[in-house]
């Protein structure tokens, strides 16, 4: 386990809030301040940031039994020496699975999940943000809205393997490219000429990608990492926020009416959790959390799930 070297928020001044004890479990190795520092940098909350990598440890031949084999689904992720490896999906899961369950109760105030493309719940006593199911989620309520989207996945055979059962009845297609690759991201937007929206499906993605796919394709770019870094505003403001860096004052405006219970129900709504699921994790009856969920919905002025999640994608993209 490691702290982020670039992610130790400064000490916060009298009267604000405490720092936060934020864990975030990576399917490669650590560190990944490239990462996670680009992720915590606007957000007006004091982290005390730590790492732990699936792979932290392990010798050259335990990394390379690890490597996708024929018939497995496969996942890229960056080893220390920033090279990068595709690895078994269920594989690294397991793995990771095994991590977060280890976590002792309340050892942090989050832990957060940093990959897109690992379809499962991980259980844990700490409240999570699993960024697979915050990207799942939006794009579904995006798709719900009616809007065509094209998915960029960082591998080509990440296309043939996309299967997400929910996604089945909407208007999804996908190419591929890799976060930096200019030429490829080019490409991934003629395959995706039909998407109404375009959604940079891994954490990899930069913001320096979404605004070159942006700006090419003239549609709107959702960012892995932005919807993770929105997740954790929202989950560890426990005082009432005064400046929220890249949120639409009408959106800040409405966030006020919110309590700090109400705030943490909001974001794990937006990532498509059930309030049973909610309620493990905060640790309240489900009874709670559907009064949170409604105070939530009304204060919030929205009368679904799908156009809240649009509501919180939509604030944190301009």
């Amino acid at each position: 386990m490691s702290k982020s070297p670039y992610a130790l928020a400064p000490t916060s001044p009298e009267g604000a809030e405490p720092h936060h004890r934020v864990m975030f479990l990576s399917v490669g190795q650590t560190p990944r301040a490239d990462l996670i520092g680009d992720m915590l940098t606007n957000l007006d909350v004091s982290i005390e940031a730590l790492e732990i990598g699936a792979l932290d440890g392990l010798s050259k031949a335990e990394i390379d039994d690890l490597k996708v084999r024929p018939g497995e689904q496969s996942i890229i992720t960056r080893l220390a020496d920033n090279t990068d490896i595709v690895v078994s999906k269920p594989r690294i899961a397991e793995r990771m699975a095994k991590i977060a369950a280890a976590f002792h109760p309340n050892e942090f105030d989050l832990v957060v999940i940093l990959s897109t493309g690992l379809f499962r719940d991980f259980e844990s006593t700490c409240p999570t943000v699993n960024a697979q199911r915050a990207m799942e989620s939006a794009v579904i309520s995006l798709a719900a809205h009616g809007a065509s989207v094209g998915l960029i996945q960082p591998l080509q055979q990440q296309i043939a393997e996309l299967d997400i059962p929910a996604l089945a009845p909407y208007k999804i297609c996908a190419s591929y490219a890799a976060d930096g690759d200019r030429k490829l991201l080019a490409g991934a937007l003629v395959d995706l000429a039909d998407a109404e929206i375009i959604v940079l499906n891994s954490v990899s993605f930069t913001e320096a990608d979404r605004q070159m796919v942006a700006k090419a394709s003239g549609k709107p770019v959702v960012l892995a990492r932005r919807i993770v870094a929105s997740a954790i505003r929202l989950l560890l403001h426990r005082s009432q926020p005064v400046t929220l860096p890249g949120v639409s004052p009408e959106f800040a405006e409405k966030l006020l009416r919110l309590t700090p219970r109400e705030r943490q129900v909001l974001s794990l709504v937006a990532e498509g959790l059930s309030n049973k699921a909610i309620a493990r994790q905060l640790g309240i009856s489900p009874k709670t959390v559907e009064i949170h969920r409604s105070n939530v919905m009304s204060k919030m002025e929205v009368t679904s799930s799908n156009a809240l999640i649009r509501m919180v994608i939509s604030a944190g993209h301009p």
